[in-house]
């Protein structure tokens, strides 16, 4: 998967949304004018996935001796989230994701560059009873990158460390009280410790560590099943 692949499925999954949130207005059917202001029940007690697909890219350098920009370039990645959904506002869960970048370097031309992440993270809904639903995500795991050899050489390279924090953004757009589907922004910190060289067993330190970035956009969907869709409450003041 090339760069111009991650770049048709960021703009493809723009395209959706844009289609959808038009189609919903104009539809002048059964749906009335106070759609999208329109109060929905939320989601507690439930188990939540998400499934996100979109643009990756990484930024900085490996260690002393690497930079990412001569490893990888533009690549596109497709994330999976199982979260238990606790009250409306708050969910806690486990995610993961595959990547895929266009290699470049010594293996520029080669077969691409894959990553991989799994973490946990807490999700905080500023808005659940809405049709709009500002979603923010903090977390934090585990991310690789396997890298191929140069041509003539044998084996590949896998650079692994911790991701040390990962923040997340999403409009959810709720097309129901168990759907919804919206653009997402983000991006985390890591630090990669080790390297694994295929043939060697042991694994060696990264030279002279450094703090690197990946950044991705594209589109969440998330869908809740079991628990309870209950009402936002309202306090009513007593008068005394």
């Amino acid at each position: 998967m090339k760069a111009n692949t991650g770049v048709a499925i960021a703009a493809g999954a723009v395209a959706v949304l844009c289609g959808g949130v038009a189609s919903a207005q104009d539809f002048g059917g059964d749906v009335p004018p106070t759609f999208l202001p329109a109060p929905l029940r939320a989601p507690a007690n439930a188990l939540e996935i998400g499934l996100n697909l979109g643009y990756a890219q990484g930024f900085g350098d490996i260690g002393s001796e690497r930079s990412l920009r001569d490893v990888v370039g533009p690549g596109a990645g497709v994330g999976l989230k199982l979260v238990y959904r606790a009250v409306p506002g708050v969910g806690l869960g486990l995610t993961s994701s595959f990547e895929e970048y266009m290699a470049l370097g010594r293996t520029q031309g080669g077969p691409d560059v894959r990553g991989v992440t799994l973490g946990a993270e807490a999700s905080f809904h500023l808005a659940p009873f809405e049709r709009i639903d500002p979603v923010i995500s903090l977390g934090s795991g585990y991310r690789a990158l396997w890298t191929a050899a140069p041509p003539g050489v044998r084996g590949e390279t896998v650079t692994h460390g911790v991701e040390l924090g990962r923040v997340q953004a999403v409009i959810d757009v709720r097309m129901s009280e168990s759907v919804a589907l919206g653009p997402t922004i983000g991006g985390g910190l890591n630090v990669f410790l080790w390297e694994n060289t295929a043939g060697s067993l042991r694994a060696r330190e990264v030279p002279g560590r450094r703090v690197n970035s990946f950044v991705f956009a594209g589109l969440e969907g998330r869908f809740d099943m079991g628990g309870q869709r209950v009402r936002k409450v309202i306090h009513v003041a007593r008068r005394r």
